[in-house]
């Protein structure tokens, strides 16, 4: 038998008829209290943490890929990318990789990831500005594609439905705008209004019909930007396919000039330069050739020939996609005479069809902004950053960036959110610790005569001190019973019925969110519980400063 938890056990059971009562009592409903607000502290950040995150991830992804470091989906002037890579739409086959030990070093690591790569879509971004009869709102558009992930902003639309995109050339006018943005503009579904754009100094307008109005909490996201189709990005981005090729385009690779006419555009004088063949048709795959390039090439009236274009999405690295235009000759012209009213020679040149040039459009791939990778673990965003641009990405000339190096205020803001818990968690713990030490020497002092007899039949100090120690652990187990249930129970009904509400527009959130961690909970108690009975075995050294003789008489 163990007799220092026997007598504590008696004791547990004599106090409820003695003074220690009430001391007693004060030490069980102050290590619940501890307990409680540790159990809801703890919840209410991690829930926090955790819901902010998720709302920002699922608006913007984890990671993004475009053609320069920093913040593609704020930048003003944004660098088309081709939408034809190796890794899309295939990067969301990705499952769990290892993770490195270091961001710099390849080949080297440490574990696993908890997760994959759960989707890829494509984006585009141009600002603008709205105007409606009497307000003015800055904004910026976010185009989106038919592969866009609704699964997130659908759980948030307010009023209307989605955008619906599809893969023809004509573009939406359908645009989903915030109801902070609807409400600042007395703005309703179904309403239109015009948004007028600059690029290249030229002033452009396009008129949107509303939707939908979604509201995610995220007050500065919601006042900045507005979904729309990414083919009204494209058209006023000029990107593919709606670029609008120049009339006269190099072939750098060949020294070619393609000279796009048409049958308005081209000189009435035409025929008087050619020397062979006839003038195109100029809605064909037709061409004229030079007589310099018909000797070089070999090239004659009633050949086939096949130009490549090479088209540079990223020029700073000079690489791009490529397409071949096939034409028919049908004449050769003199490039020894000048062409009429300019001072051109013509050697280099075949004059096609314009809308042959054109058509480049639909060889080429689309332009956009960049791509939004998710991925299925918030907790692999930085093993899928590193993996990214050191495997996906290497020897292309793309940027990767996750959300935490694109927005650092927010995740610096939650992160404080740690600081605040770590106080919280120290401070309930003192508090545990203190009432527990004031309660041990009150019954510590009760009890001196029991002391004294104890001692004078014989035991130690420490067999003493143990019998109070396991008192306590008694008091401290019903505190964290209690305290568990609170806490627990306060958690539960918060998930519930929502209970504490918070201004959204401060805190991107109008219910605190709660987010029950049962390992979380079982450390908390299992490390109240040691750390006390730890401290309390310092206060238990007074049972040795009792003297038997004096606890006796004084009886």
């Amino acid at each position: 038998m163990n007799f220092a938890r026997f007598t504590a056990g008696r004791l547990n059971n004599a106090s409820k008829k003695s003074f220690s009562r009430l001391i007693v009592r004060i030490a069980v409903a102050a290590i619940a209290l501890s307990m409680m607000v540790m159990i809801l502290a703890s919840s209410i950040v991690r829930g926090f943490k955790n819901t902010i995150s998720e709302k920002v991830f699922g608006f913007w992804g984890h990671i993004h890929i475009s053609g320069f470091y920093g913040a593609s989906h704020l930048a003003f002037d944004p660098r088309p990318i081709s939408k034809n890579q190796t890794f899309y739409p295939h990067l969301d086959t990705v499952g769990q990789i290892l993770t490195p030990k270091n961001s710099f070093l390849r080949g080297d690591y440490e574990g696993q990831t908890e997760g994959g790569v759960r989707h890829i879509q494509v984006f585009a971004s141009k600002e603008g500005i709205i105007k409606t009869t009497d307000q003015i709102e800055g904004i910026i558009l976010r185009g989106i594609s038919t592969d866009y992930d609704w699964r997130f902003l659908r759980q948030y639309m307010v009023s209307g439905d989605t955008l619906i995109t599809s893969h023809d050339t004509t573009a939406s006018n359908g645009i989903l705008i915030s109801e902070t943005t609807a409400n600042r503009l007395k703005l309703k579904l179904g309403d239109k209004f015009d948004v007028y754009f600059v690029n290249q100094g030229n002033a452009l307008a396009r008129r949107f019909t509303i939707n939908g109005i979604y509201k995610t909490g995220l007050e500065e996201y919601d006042r900045r930007f507005a979904l729309v189709d990414i083919r009204q990005i494209q058209q006023l981005n000029n990107w593919r396919p709606f670029h609008n090729f120049d009339a006269a385009l190099e072939l750098p690779h060949d020294g070619i000039v393609l000279v796009g006419l048409t049958a308005a555009t081209a000189p009435p004088s035409f025929d008087n330069i050619l020397l062979q063949g006839k003038a195109p048709d100029w809605a064909a795959a037709q061409a004229v050739i030079s007589t310099q390039l018909a000797a070089a090439r070999g090239w004659a009236v009633g050949d086939s020939i096949r130009l490549r274009y090479f088209s540079s999405d990223n020029e700073m690295a000079g690489t791009g996609d490529s397409a071949t235009l096939v034409f028919n000759v049908v004449g050769i012209h003199d490039a020894q005479n000048r062409s009429p009213n300019t001072e051109t020679n013509w050697q280099n040149a075949i004059f096609v069809g314009h809308s042959q040039i054109q058509r480049l459009n639909t060889l080429l791939p689309e332009q956009v902004s960049g791509f939004e990778i998710f991925l299925d673990n918030i907790a692999d965003l930085d093993a899928f950053g590193t993996h990214i641009e050191n495997e996906v990405l290497l020897g292309q000339p793309y940027y990767s960036n996750t959300l935490k190096q694109l927005e650092p205020t927010i995740f610096d803001w939650l992160n404080l959110t740690d600081v605040n818990e770590r106080i919280i968690l120290i401070i309930m713990i003192l508090v545990a610790i203190i009432n527990m030490t004031t309660s041990l020497l009150i019954l510590i002092l009760e009890r001196s005569n029991m002391i004294g007899t104890l001692k004078a039949l014989g035991a130690g100090n420490w067999l003493i001190r143990k019998i109070f120690l396991y008192y306590a652990a008694y008091i401290i187990g019903w505190g964290l019973f209690w305290g568990n249930v609170l806490g627990i129970g306060l958690g539960l009904a918060q998930q519930a019925f929502g209970l504490i509400r918070l201004p959204e527009d401060l805190y991107y959130v109008s219910v605190a969110p709660i987010e029950l961690n049962w390992l979380i909970i079982l450390v908390l108690n299992l490390g109240t519980l040691i750390i006390t009975l730890l401290v309390l075995i310092l206060p238990s050294y007074l049972v040795s400063r009792i003297d038997p003789i004096k606890a006796i008489r004084f009886k």
